[in-house]
């Protein structure tokens, strides 16, 4: 039988090629108690640059990759793909040549003079309080679906909960302690958030009332053992699921385009800062190590914010 021959650009060197490396990073990832949302950002970044360099026949073993290199790739993606695209790359990339460096792969970074992509001042979008109570009125009806989904909507427009850290709740009847949600010191515990950090959040009285609602419900489920939350009708509720309630949900109150489970971060943190809450507190509230994902939610309720301040310390009335 004769044998295939690969060809030499498609050769993987074992140790040094970028793409064995990048399996390497990936348990290293795993081991810090990355997300997985972040492996998958990072590691796309590497493959992305891998695939790049390998169509130009340019060098896949880690001491060959120059910042003259990461700059073509970078240039091309920028012509192909959105800002915001380029600039995940560019942050993977980043972490990844930073591990090689404290590994001992590299001398030096190739990324050493390599700004990210500028990102555009775009306003996250965000739902309009009519919108949520529209959302809210399409889960009038006493079924256990509609009590779930009345109290999904309400806890994460309420806390601005990530996705994961919504689903990952835990309720267990029998073992109080497990449970993640507070009645009487009206609290909620994130234990897996990003990161793997946990952080306890504040929850309000009309989401306290919906969550007592839906339990009540919850316990007649032939599932109701698991120490899951959330229960779909066949188990635990997964992240598809969240997102398809939340599509039905969201055409059935005529809200425009897909709607999805970020939207309610970006409009907790919105309607919290444009109420005039230290941006420390919603810091903490949402799980920020950094003032630039405030600066970012911020600019949604940037405007109205200076409207009212406007209208508070404005010269023009004092005059």
């Amino acid at each position: 039988m004769p044998t295939v021959r690969q060809a030499p650009h498609e050769a993987i060197v074992a140790g040094t090629d970028l793409r064995v490396l990048a399996e390497s990073f990936e348990r290293h990832l795993r081991a810090e108690g990355k997300s997985p949302r972040t492996i998958t950002h990072y590691l796309a970044g590497v493959a992305a640059l891998s695939r790049f360099l390998q169509s130009r026949g340019m060098p896949l073993h880690v001491e060959g990759v120059s910042g003259e290199h990461v700059r073509e790739f970078m240039a091309d993606l920028l012509s192909r793909q959105k800002a915001s695209t380029a600039h995940a790359r560019y942050r993977g990339l980043q972490a990844f040549f930073a591990w090689l460096l404290v590994e001992g792969e590299i001398k030096d970074t190739p990324l050493k003079n390599l700004k990210p992509p500028r990102l555009p001042q775009e306003q996250p979008p965000v739902l309009t309080e009519d919108q949520l109570r529209a959302l809210l009125r399409t889960c009038e009806k006493g079924d256990f679906t509609s009590r779930r989904d009345t109290a999904l909507v309400r806890l994460m427009a309420d806390t601005g909960a990530r996705l994961s850290e919504v689903l990952n709740l835990r309720w267990q009847p029998g073992n109080p302690k497990e449970n993640d949600v507070d009645f009487g010191q009206a609290l909620m515990r994130i234990r897996h958030g990003k990161g793997d950090k946990e952080r306890i959040v504040h929850l309000g009285n009309k989401t306290l009332r919906a969550l007592d609602r839906y339990l009540r419900k919850r316990a007649t489920h032939r599932n109701a053992a698991l120490p899951w939350l959330w229960l779909a009708p066949k188990g635990r509720l997964s992240p598809s699921g969240l997102q398809q309630l939340l599509l039905r949900r969201g055409a059935e109150a005529n809200i425009p385009g897909r709607l999805h489970p970020h939207i309610f971060r970006h409009t907790a943190a919105h309607y919290e800062l444009l109420a005039g809450a230290p941006e420390v507190d919603v810091m903490r509230q949402m799980g920020w190590t950094s003032r630039d994902m405030v600066a970012r939610y911020a600019a949604s309720a940037g405007q109205e914010r200076s409207w009212a301040s406007h209208e508070k310390f404005g010269l023009g009335d004092r005059l």
